[in-house]
């Protein structure tokens, strides 16, 4: 048999941790925690893992509500009570029936690979059940729509009697309904909420965010498993020691013998300890020992010379080393002192590398930067004098009520606790921070519900083309009307601007269908009928959606319709656009960085190097540069007006051959200089044809 309920038993796991580990950054950077919506955001006061609750999964208590997470990485739905989405439902009745309080939050948390009708039509369906009384009928749903409500009610229906042994009221169904909230995540290796807290955390901590983000989920998958629970006090006792200044804040490090490079590659994950034997078999201990747990705590002690091993009674420790290498030297170059004594060797048979571990891993970092942040790295880091024997120790100071430090010192200032790590190296200190002066919390705050046409581009898989602009964006009107569309399959969804259902008076909302029917007429005419497909939420021509490997569905005709709030919290697809989108500014003059008439953005700034190495081998060359963000489409219209107004261009996401032709890329273009040219096209064809005749 295959393992396939293993593994996707171990992805759910996975992504559940996730979630704990992107709860706990907020918590460690003092961030609201809005990851399910606008409408559960909170400040995080405790994480429960595993908990008594009937939702157990995850519990993120705030100040003033709960939210009782449910993670399924994957999930479809179901009309069955005993299925997983009837689990799912289950628990939420469950929790609804023992203890339901005000403010309650039923999140079911899903990842991108949950089918399309648990991450937009049950989506939908929830959402309009909090905006209508009557649970979300008064909202015009479509057919596949109104087929999760009915199956979503049933089950819920089920499970309520079957715990209560009576039936549930239309009011217990509503509630119970609004307090759930579908949020699909994109939390995976690479997700852009991945990218965006790790971007945070590269921010606000000493060592490379991964490392840290790494630490994190592996204290999640333990605190689950023990079923803790861990308070802001907890995060910042467990991760605080790695917090330090902003990046933009951090000091240049001056070269040195000890970089941060070299530091960050040395081991980090265990301890040869030299000992004198508390027992009278022998003289001396030698022994290995891991420092750290599987959550990341250190697992022995040193103080005031002596080794506390595993809670058993302290060693009197003679020398501590990162490697067996460094403990060879010194009892070669002691040989007299244990001429005579009987030494016990214990080394541990250790199935995996502990200097690979996630906490050791974390911790290698942070003392490169204790390392690195040195002003006089040739100052004894215990005495304070210069250093200029030659062969000094390059230790980590690891002991209780000392302060953790990293660099040289002199061989008689060295004691038996200090970690030697071995001796001074000359490698060529390195210090290149990109992201200066980068807001992190605004990118990560923007990214919640933002970048709606790049996240359809990057699911459609075209890799470049331009990008249509309207300069004159409406976003002001209150009209009561907007515009249906219908779907060759008795579905129905709404014309969107800039991923929201705009708002129109009925005169105008009459002109876009009458336009929207003549350009669905057209398209039919020509064989390659206009479509929509649910799964995306995209628009296209049959031939192309279907080269991208969607089922398009036809659009039959367009018709006016009153618009509600339900509307438009249902079928709007984003919050911003555009943005968030980074770009460089000229560290000198302030400006942004113009490359032959072109200013770049980029939608990752996560990914900035490989973009420089593309750049440099298109053999172009940029000055001194800080990267700072589009946060808001008001900035990005601002921004593109601006740039336009000077005869200058604007790419995203470009990538060039080396002969710095673009091979990948969007060019922002404007619709109005688009129509224009299209009319003086026109304009200068019918005035030339008397001529020509």
């Amino acid at each position: 048999m295959g393992n396939s309920g293993g593994a996707a038993t171990h992805s759910g796991v996975d992504f559940q941790q996730r979630i704990a580990a992107y709860a706990m950054a907020h918590m460690l950077c003092g961030l609201e925690f809005a990851a399910f919506g606008r409408a559960t955001a909170t400040e995080i006061t405790e994480l429960r893992f595993e908990t008594a609750d009937e939702i157990d999964d995850l519990v993120v208590v705030g100040p003033d509500r709960r939210l009782f997470v449910q993670a399924k990485n994957t999930l479809s739905l179901s009309d069955a009570p005993g299925s997983e989405f009837g689990s799912v439902l289950a628990q939420f009745v469950a929790q609804y029936v023992s203890d339901d309080r005000p403010g309650d939050v039923y999140v079911l948390a899903t990842s991108q690979g949950a089918s399309g009708r648990i991450r937009k039509e049950l989506r939908k369906v929830t959402d309009a059940a909090r905006l209508n009384a009557a649970g979300g009928q008064s909202l015009p749903l479509t057919a596949p729509e109104q087929d999760v409500l009915t199956k979503t009610q049933d089950i819920i229906r089920s499970h309520y009697l079957a715990r209560t042994r009576k039936d549930i009221t239309e009011l217990g169904l509503q509630r119970i309904m609004a307090s759930i909230h579908v949020s699909a995540l994109d939390l995976a290796e690479g997700g852009s909420q991945e990218s965006a807290i790790l971007l945070v955390l590269g921010s606000r901590v000493t060592v490379p965010a991964n490392l840290l983000w790494a630490n994190m989920i592996a204290f999640g998958v333990s605190l689950a498993r023990d079923r803790h629970a861990l308070d802001v006090a907890a995060v910042q006792d467990r991760f605080g020691t790695y917090l330090g200044p902003s990046s933009q804040d951090q000091p240049t490090l001056a070269p040195g013998p000890i970089t941060a490079e070299l530091v960050a590659d040395l081991p980090f994950g265990w301890d040869v300890v030299l000992a004198k034997s508390p027992y009278p078999e022998c003289d001396f201990i030698v022994t290995d020992i891991m420092r750290f747990d599987e959550a990341g705590a250190k697992r022995h002690t040193f103080s005031a010379g002596q080794v506390l091993i595993g809670g058993r009674e302290p060693w009197e420790v003679v020398g501590r080393w990162s490697t067996w290498a460094g403990c060879d030297r010194h009892m070669e170059a002691h040989a007299d002192d244990y001429e005579d004594k009987r030494v016990a060797v214990l080394a541990a048979d250790l199935p995996q590398d502990p200097n690979q571990s996630a906490a050791a891993l974390a911790h290698a970092a942070h003392c490169a930067r204790l390392a690195a942040a040195h002003e006089d790295p040739y100052a004894c880091r215990h005495c304070g004098d210069p250093i200029s024997e030659d062969g000094a120790p390059l230790v980590e100071i690891d002991e209780e009520g000392q302060p953790e430090d990293v660099g040289l010192v002199h061989q008689a200032c060295l004691t038996p606790t200090d970690r030697v790590l071995g001796m001074a190296d000359a490698a060529i200190f390195r210090n290149h921070h990109r992201l200066r002066n980068f807001d992190y919390a605004g990118w990560l705050a923007a990214l919640r519900g933002g970048q709606g046409m790049f996240g359809a581009l990057a699911e459609s898989q075209v890799k470049h083309g331009p990008i249509l602009w309207k300069s004159a964006y409406d976003d002001f009107s209150l009209g009561k009307w907007c515009v249906r569309m219908i779907l060759e399959d008795g579905g129905t969804t709404y014309t969107t601007d800039r991923g929201q259902v705009p708002r129109m008076s009925a005169d105008r909302a009459a002109q876009e269908a009458e336009k929207m029917n003549r350009a669905l007429a057209e398209a039919r005419e020509k064989g390659d009928p206009l479509c929509y497909t649910p799964s995306k939420a995209e628009w296209g021509s049959y031939s192309r959606l279907l080269a991208q490997g969607h089922d398009p569905i036809p659009c039959t005709n367009a018709e006016v319709v009153p618009y509600t709030r339900a509307i438009g919290e249902a079928y709007s697809t984003c919050e911003r656009y555009y943005t968030p989108l980074a770009y460089l500014v000229d560290a000198e003059t302030g400006e942004p960085v113009v490359v032959e008439g072109v200013i770049s953005l980029l939608t990752d700034p996560w990914n900035l190097g490989s973009f420089l190495k593309n750049w440099e081998r298109a053999g172009i060359e940029l000055p001194e540069f800080t990267v700072s963000a589009l946060l808001t489409d008001e900035q990005f219209d601002r921004f593109v007006r601006l740039t336009m107004t000077r005869g200058q261009g604007v790419i995203v996401d470009p990538r060039l051959a080396l002969d710095g032709s673009l091979v990948s890329g969007f060019w922002v273009t404007s619709f109005e200089q688009l129509l224009y040219e299209a009319e003086q096209d026109r304009a200068t064809a019918e005035g030339a044809m008397p001529g020509e005749s």
